[in-house]
């Protein structure tokens, strides 16, 4: 779990860290405009844990592997790459990458606690150190291929971090969702 918390904060926050200079050097987005394309990350990022919360206490596992985190986040971080010459087209995307890739958080939080049992406050604690790791190292790499590469390579290694995600979402998924041991109470 903490795992898929780095993947998918990691994959999300290397392409929000460096998209300045693919909206505006790429998409040719005039600078002043970019605090209204935060704005629109931010909000969609607010309404995406509200509803990625809510979706969650029914459906967890939907909400980490297929909505959110996982296949939601990089889809929309290649859509970004594709459309990065359409200023308007990549505003849209930026604004739900907000909705879809960070509204998996508190469901992967919900989950830890709940796998952690008895140590939940470790668990929470370390749920937030893994979000924080993530974003460190994934910003990190991604400003590197952004000084040698171009403008839409820090999205592109978000989009690869991103995808990372699927491998511990569908492996909890399926332990979650396989039948329990005859006689030993595994669940």
């Amino acid at each position: 779990m903490l795992t898929a918390c780095a993947t998918t904060t990691g994959g999300v926050l290397a392409a929000y860290s460096h998209i300045a200079p693919l909206l505006t050097d790429r998409a040719g987005l005039a600078a002043g405009l970019m605090p209204l394309v935060l704005v629109g990350f931010g909000l969609g990022a607010l309404v995406g844990s509200i509803a990625g919360g809510r979706l969650g206490d029914r459906r967890p596992h939907t909400v980490t592997v297929t909505v959110t985190a996982a296949a939601g986040a990089a889809l929309l971080l290649l859509g970004i790459v594709l459309s990065a010459d359409s200023a308007p087209a990549t505003i849209v995307l930026v604004a739900l990458l907000g909705f879809f890739g960070l509204g998996a958080h508190p469901v992967l939080m919900a989950l830890a606690v709940r796998y952690a049992g008895q140590a939940s406050a470790l668990a929470s604690a370390l749920t937030v150190s893994a979000f924080n790791l993530g974003t460190a190292i994934g910003s990190w790499i991604a400003g590197l291929t952004l000084e040698s590469t171009g403008a839409t390579r820090p999205t592109m290694v978000g989009t690869a971090i991103a995808a990372l995600t699927l491998v511990p979402t569908i492996a909890l998924a399926l332990r979650h969702h396989r039948p329990a041991a005859v006689g030993t109470g595994a669940h």
